[in-house]
Protein backbone atom coordinates (compact mmCIF):
# COMPACT_ATOMS: atom_id res chain seq x y z
CA UNK A 1 0.00 0.00 0.00
CA UNK A 2 1.25 3.54 -0.95
CA UNK A 3 1.56 5.83 1.59
CA UNK A 4 -1.02 8.06 -0.13
CA UNK A 5 -3.10 5.60 -0.15
CA UNK A 6 -3.58 5.56 3.53
CA UNK A 7 -5.48 8.63 3.56
CA UNK A 8 -7.16 8.41 0.14
CA UNK A 9 -8.72 5.09 -0.92
CA UNK A 10 -10.27 5.20 -3.99
CA UNK A 11 -12.65 2.25 -3.59
CA UNK A 12 -14.16 3.70 -0.30
CA UNK A 13 -14.54 7.16 -1.87
CA UNK A 14 -16.65 5.41 -5.18
CA UNK A 15 -18.34 3.71 -2.51
CA UNK A 16 -19.21 7.12 -0.98
CA UNK A 17 -19.85 8.29 -4.21
CA UNK A 18 -22.39 5.63 -4.92
CA UNK A 19 -24.28 5.95 -1.72
CA UNK A 20 -24.73 9.83 -2.17
CA UNK A 21 -25.88 9.54 -5.60
CA UNK A 22 -28.41 5.79 -4.94
CA UNK A 23 -31.79 6.24 -5.97
CA UNK A 24 -34.41 4.68 -3.68
CA UNK A 25 -34.27 1.51 -5.60
CA UNK A 26 -30.19 1.12 -4.93
CA UNK A 27 -29.91 2.85 -1.57
CA UNK A 28 -29.65 -0.51 0.48
CA UNK A 29 -27.23 -1.97 -1.71
CA UNK A 30 -25.08 0.93 -2.24
CA UNK A 31 -24.64 1.33 1.87
CA UNK A 32 -23.93 -2.29 2.32
CA UNK A 33 -21.33 -1.89 -0.30
CA UNK A 34 -19.97 1.30 1.41
CA UNK A 35 -19.83 -0.61 4.81
CA UNK A 36 -18.07 -3.58 3.34
CA UNK A 37 -15.26 -0.90 1.90
CA UNK A 38 -14.85 1.14 5.03
CA UNK A 39 -13.97 -2.23 6.67
CA UNK A 40 -11.57 -3.40 4.37
CA UNK A 41 -10.00 -0.03 4.60
CA UNK A 42 -9.68 -0.03 8.08
CA UNK A 43 -8.33 -3.83 8.20
CA UNK A 44 -5.92 -2.87 5.75
CA UNK A 45 -4.73 0.11 7.67
CA UNK A 46 -4.52 -1.71 11.20
CA UNK A 47 -1.88 -4.04 9.10
CA UNK A 48 0.20 -1.71 8.28
CA UNK A 49 3.63 -2.74 9.57
CA UNK A 50 5.57 -0.32 8.29
CA UNK A 51 4.97 2.09 11.32
CA UNK A 52 5.97 -0.04 13.74
CA UNK A 53 10.12 -0.29 13.10
CA UNK A 54 11.23 0.43 16.45
CA UNK A 55 15.20 0.52 15.06
CA UNK A 56 14.04 3.11 12.90
CA UNK A 57 12.46 4.65 15.43
CA UNK A 58 15.40 5.01 17.66
CA UNK A 59 17.95 6.14 15.03
CA UNK A 60 17.42 9.86 15.51
CA UNK A 61 14.73 12.72 17.15
CA UNK A 62 14.11 13.45 13.84
CA UNK A 63 12.72 9.66 12.49
CA UNK A 64 11.02 9.57 15.82
CA UNK A 65 9.19 12.55 15.33
CA UNK A 66 7.87 11.32 12.17
CA UNK A 67 7.13 7.89 12.64
CA UNK A 68 5.19 9.64 16.02
CA UNK A 69 3.34 11.67 13.41
CA UNK A 70 2.72 9.33 11.16
CA UNK A 71 1.33 6.71 13.52
CA UNK A 72 -1.24 9.55 14.74
CA UNK A 73 -2.27 10.70 11.16
CA UNK A 74 -3.03 6.51 10.61
CA UNK A 75 -4.93 5.91 14.14
CA UNK A 76 -6.98 9.18 13.62
CA UNK A 77 -8.05 7.78 10.07
CA UNK A 78 -8.69 4.46 11.54
CA UNK A 79 -11.32 6.67 14.20
CA UNK A 80 -13.01 8.05 10.98
CA UNK A 81 -13.55 4.70 9.30
CA UNK A 82 -14.83 3.53 12.57
CA UNK A 83 -17.58 6.97 13.12
CA UNK A 84 -18.30 6.39 9.70
CA UNK A 85 -19.26 2.69 9.18
CA UNK A 86 -21.26 3.27 12.46
CA UNK A 87 -22.86 5.88 11.08
CA UNK A 88 -23.85 3.78 7.64
CA UNK A 89 -24.67 1.08 9.73
CA UNK A 90 -27.19 3.10 11.41
CA UNK A 91 -28.53 4.08 8.03
CA UNK A 92 -29.13 0.52 6.72
CA UNK A 93 -30.53 -0.21 9.83
CA UNK A 94 -32.79 2.54 9.95
CA UNK A 95 -33.86 1.57 6.28
CA UNK A 96 -34.46 -2.08 6.49
CA UNK A 97 -35.30 -2.51 10.15
CA UNK A 98 -38.38 -1.75 10.24
CA UNK A 99 -41.64 -3.33 12.21
CA UNK A 100 -45.16 -3.29 11.70
CA UNK A 101 -45.69 -0.28 14.40
CA UNK A 102 -42.77 1.96 12.77
CA UNK A 103 -44.54 0.84 9.81
CA UNK A 104 -47.88 2.53 10.76
CA UNK A 105 -45.56 5.46 12.18
CA UNK A 106 -44.50 6.35 8.64
CA UNK A 107 -47.56 5.57 6.62
CA UNK A 108 -48.79 8.19 8.73
CA UNK A 109 -46.03 10.52 8.71
CA UNK A 110 -46.90 10.35 5.11
CA UNK A 111 -49.78 10.12 5.07
CA UNK A 112 -50.18 7.29 3.16
CA UNK A 113 -53.23 7.08 0.83
CA UNK A 114 -54.39 10.19 2.35
CA UNK A 115 -54.72 8.92 5.76
CA UNK A 116 -52.81 10.00 8.91
CA UNK A 117 -54.91 7.28 11.43
CA UNK A 118 -52.90 4.23 10.39
CA UNK A 119 -52.89 1.74 13.20
CA UNK A 120 -50.72 -1.12 13.68
CA UNK A 121 -52.34 -4.89 14.65
CA UNK A 122 -51.47 -8.70 14.36
CA UNK A 123 -53.18 -8.52 10.69
CA UNK A 124 -50.67 -5.51 9.60
CA UNK A 125 -52.15 -2.05 9.11
CA UNK A 126 -55.61 -0.37 8.66
CA UNK A 127 -57.42 3.16 8.59
CA UNK A 128 -60.28 4.20 8.62
CA UNK A 129 -61.25 8.01 7.51
CA UNK A 130 -65.25 8.31 7.90
CA UNK A 131 -66.52 6.23 4.74
CA UNK A 132 -63.13 4.82 3.59
CA UNK A 133 -61.29 2.03 4.98
CA UNK A 134 -58.16 0.19 4.14
CA UNK A 135 -56.10 -2.79 4.88
CA UNK A 136 -52.01 -3.75 4.14
CA UNK A 137 -50.65 -7.02 5.53
CA UNK A 138 -47.65 -6.60 7.83
CA UNK A 139 -44.89 -7.78 5.23
CA UNK A 140 -46.80 -4.89 2.65
CA UNK A 141 -46.88 -2.16 5.29
CA UNK A 142 -42.98 -2.80 6.13
CA UNK A 143 -42.06 -2.95 2.39
CA UNK A 144 -44.49 0.31 1.74
CA UNK A 145 -42.94 1.89 4.60
CA UNK A 146 -38.94 1.01 4.05
CA UNK A 147 -39.78 2.27 0.51
CA UNK A 148 -41.27 5.87 1.42
CA UNK A 149 -38.08 5.94 3.96
CA UNK A 150 -35.78 5.07 1.07
CA UNK A 151 -37.52 7.90 -0.97
CA UNK A 152 -37.81 10.14 1.55
CA UNK A 153 -33.46 9.60 2.34
CA UNK A 154 -32.77 10.60 -0.77
CA UNK A 155 -34.97 13.31 -1.11
CA UNK A 156 -33.66 14.93 1.71
CA UNK A 157 -30.35 14.17 0.99
CA UNK A 158 -30.21 15.75 -2.51
CA UNK A 159 -32.32 18.62 -1.36
CA UNK A 160 -30.06 19.41 1.56
CA UNK A 161 -26.15 18.68 -0.03
CA UNK A 162 -26.53 19.32 -3.80
CA UNK A 163 -23.64 21.36 -3.78
CA UNK A 164 -21.43 18.69 -2.22
CA UNK A 165 -18.15 18.03 -3.17
CA UNK A 166 -18.81 14.69 -4.84
CA UNK A 167 -21.20 16.79 -7.39
CA UNK A 168 -18.53 20.08 -7.46
CA UNK A 169 -16.45 16.87 -8.61
CA UNK A 170 -18.91 15.63 -11.75
CA UNK A 171 -19.34 19.16 -13.10
CA UNK A 172 -17.75 19.31 -16.18
CA UNK A 173 -17.28 23.10 -16.26
CA UNK A 174 -16.57 24.90 -13.39
CA UNK A 175 -19.43 27.89 -11.90
CA UNK A 176 -18.22 31.12 -12.57
CA UNK A 177 -18.22 33.62 -9.69
CA UNK A 178 -20.92 36.54 -9.08
CA UNK A 179 -18.93 39.59 -9.79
Amino acid sequence: MKFLDVFVNADVLAAEIALKDASSDTLIDACGNYIQRLKAYRLELRDLRCLSDDSLFLRSPLSRELITQARSAVRAVIEITVRETNRAESLLSSLSSINVHEAAAILNLCRYLGSKNWEANSGGVRFANGFDTGHLSVDTAVATASRLRREAYVVVNRELYPESAFAAAKQEEPIAEAA
